[in-house]
């Protein structure tokens, strides 16, 4: 009897095994179809979220690991159903019923899994993390070292308050070309280069100075990008949510004529619990007081050193001036009134020069010039003498304030301008526009620099693109 059982036990359990899989078989080519429907409502899932994502792509922000994952788990699976419906269509007649079969069991199993998949493609905590800084930009700088000079003990200043706990904002102040720009390209580098304390934010405040313009800078510097139908508030909240998730950086503005309600921006108040700092540069000291700032004041070379640094431009390829140069030289270097900007780009249009009676001209120039700094500079204007040289350097001057300009890019619009013609080729063309560049930075009022992605670039200084734009509205 209880043989008996045993064989009734497994003739029951054969019976059902066999209907389950004869179920599989009829029921394959149903479940096939139902696969087929959820597999392209999944794909229509897929294509969305895609779509997001391309979209977020502009805005450097990065994929959540989860969404990565469920993206490839979608992959896979359209894949398997894939060899699955290939598999569907092989297998027809009674000789592939145990194919068919295992094929019926293996689509109930992916129904389930494709089900599964849908629902995880809801990520109720969004698909995107925002990508915050790491670190700052390193700036090209020209000078590698200011030794023991005013500039030295200007920039140390500016250093010792933003190591300085008790300090959370700066306000570097100063006339115009006195070198706060430059002293600050040196701070960025310095914390880039020499600590993990701070991450650095830069922005260049665009003039006329008003609040969108501001957002819009910091956020380019923050890799965020506005919905276009973003207001000032929410541009606003937008900053402060994600400057709120950063710690310990430093926003430096450059170049701010205007004080404003930090909060109106969307910049919160540095402290000591989040360990931010903000820096700004300004030609006023009003400024500074109005955003409650630690104000520095940037202060003039000395005679000596102004003397040293315009000789250093002068005499260059192993040009010594005579004695009687040098003295006049001593004179034109005195008119520059002790500011950096003034001497680099006088000092420029002399450099190599040794013939008494230029250097007597640039003087009596100077001198019949008026005290506002871009008469001084025009002086390094009116020495190129190249009328079409002068025009291709005041086109420098339409460019946007960041004042990165590409070679190749300002050349070609050179070329497109029709102020470089009558080459034989589109290469004498560019020859021709790399020289008249060089001479232009040879005289400072260009500065050569290589951008992050190693392209050589050209940067004007404000005061030099000020000098332009006066010279072009002014000219008949």
């Amino acid at each position: 009897m209880e043989f008996l059982g045993t064989v009734f036990e497994i003739v029951k359990n054969f019976g059902e095994t066999t209907a389950k899989w004869f179920g599989y078989v009829n029921s394959l080519d149903t479940n096939m179809k139902t696969l087929k429907r959820k597999i392209e409502e999944l794909g229509s899932l897929e294509d969305d979220i895609n779509t997001e994502l391309n979209s977020a792509q502009q805005q450097s922000r990065k994929r959540r690991k989860v969404v990565e994952d469920w993206l490839g788990d979608v992959q896979t699976v359209k894949g398997e159903v894939n060899t699955m419906q290939r598999q569907q269509q092989e297998s027809v007649g009674w000789e592939y019923i145990f194919s068919r079969a295992r094929l019926g069991k293996r689509v109930m199993e992916k129904i389930e899994r494709v089900a599964e998949l849908k629902e995880k493609g809801n990520f109720s905590n969004g698909l995107l993390i925002d990508m915050l800084p790491t670190s700052g930009w390193f700036i090209p700088t020209t000078t590698t070292s200011f030794g023991e000079t005013t500039s030295a003990r200007n920039m140390e200043k500016v250093w010792k308050y933003l190591m300085d706990d008790e300090v959370r904002q700066i306000g570097v102040f100063g006339m115009g070309g006195v070198g706060k720009t430059i002293i600050m390209h040196h701070i960025n580098n310095r914390l880039v280069d020499e600590t993990c304390e701070f991450d650095v934010i830069w922005v260049t405040v665009s003039q006329p100075f008003n609040i969108r313009n501001l957002q819009r800078k910091i956020a380019i510097a923050l890799n965020l990008v506005f919905s276009k139908f973003d207001d000032e508030m929410r541009r606003a909240s937008k900053l402060y949510a994600m400057l709120s998730r950063m710690k310990s950086y430093v926003l430096i503005l450059d170049n701010l004529w205007e004080a404003f309600p930090l909060a109106k921006v969307g910049i919160p108040v540095p402290t000591r619990e989040n360990g931010c700092k903000l820096v700004l540069t300004t030609r006023l000291l009003e400024v500074c007081r109005k955003m409650d700032c630690r104000a520095v004041k940037m202060e003039l070379l000395t005679e000596e050193e102004a003397l040293n640094l315009f000789l250093s431009i002068v005499e260059v390829h192993q040009t010594v001036l005579t004695p009687d140069v040098k003295e006049i030289a001593t004179k034109v270097a005195k008119e520059c009134s002790c500011l950096p900007l003034a001497i680099v780009t006088t000092a420029g249009s002399m450099k190599g020069v040794n013939d008494i009676h230029q250097w007597r001209n640039a003087l009596d120039v100077l001198i019949s010039s008026t005290k506002e700094i871009w008469d001084r500079l025009k002086f390094s204007y009116s020495h190129l003498k190249d009328e079409k040289l002068q025009h291709c350097f005041l086109q420098c001057a339409l460019y946007p304030e960041t004042r990165i300009i590409p070679r190749e890019g300002l050349i070609k619009y050179w070329i497109d301008e029709k102020l470089i013609t009558g080459m034989n080729s589109v290469e004498a063309m560019f020859d021709q526009g790399h020289t008249m560049l060089n001479t232009l930075i040879n005289a400072c009022l260009l500065e050569s620099l290589t951008d992050k992605n190693g392209e050589e670039c050209v940067r004007m200084h404000d005061l030099i693109k000020a000098m332009a734009l006066k010279i072009t509205t002014t000219s008949p």
